[in-house]
């Protein structure tokens, strides 16, 4: 069966990352990067609105098998030892990923915000580049995490 997935932004921004999604989870994200331009480029707060809309959907299946009074954690491993890692070794953009989705999924709004803007204070090329590695690494996250229960990697 053949779904025609839009490949420009729509009028609805909630619609327009469902589509970025969707691209991912049929194996196609690189489809998904045209579709956050006008995230990106309408500035911090549609940005970070972006990242939150990633993160959630990051959260959603992993929320309903969260225990009772529950939260996430942030465990690190390094894969070349096996033992636990320290995130601050992590690259920003993965650090701030996975700091963002943590706090974002344990209903800590104000640290996520507080994360994003540490992160794009530096309005420079480094903290531009981590911001991307950022958004991609939430993009990826939410598209395993929603694939998880249909059995498909990609």
């Amino acid at each position: 069966m053949d779904h025609d997935i839009p490949t420009f932004p729509l009028d609805d921004p909630a619609e327009t990352v469902m589509a970025a999604l969707a691209h991912g989870m049929t194996g196609h994200p690189e489809k998904a990067a045209a579709l956050f331009e006008p995230f990106i480029n309408g500035g911090p707060a549609t940005t970070v609105a972006l990242c939150a809309s990633l993160a959630e959907a990051a959260a959603l299946g992993p929320c309903k098998n969260l225990p009772v009074n529950g939260a996430f954690g942030l465990l690190v491993v390094d894969l070349k030892t096996g033992q636990r890692g320290d995130i601050n070794q992590a690259p920003a953009g993965v650090r701030f990923a996975a700091q963002f989705l943590t706090a974002w999924s344990n209903g800590q709004q104000d640290t996520a915000y507080a994360l994003f803007r540490a992160l794009v204070t530096a309005d420079d090329d480094a903290s531009a580049q981590a911001l991307a590695e950022g958004i991609r690494a939430l993009f990826e996250i939410a598209v395993v995490s929603l694939n998880e229960p249909t059995g498909r990697t990609s």
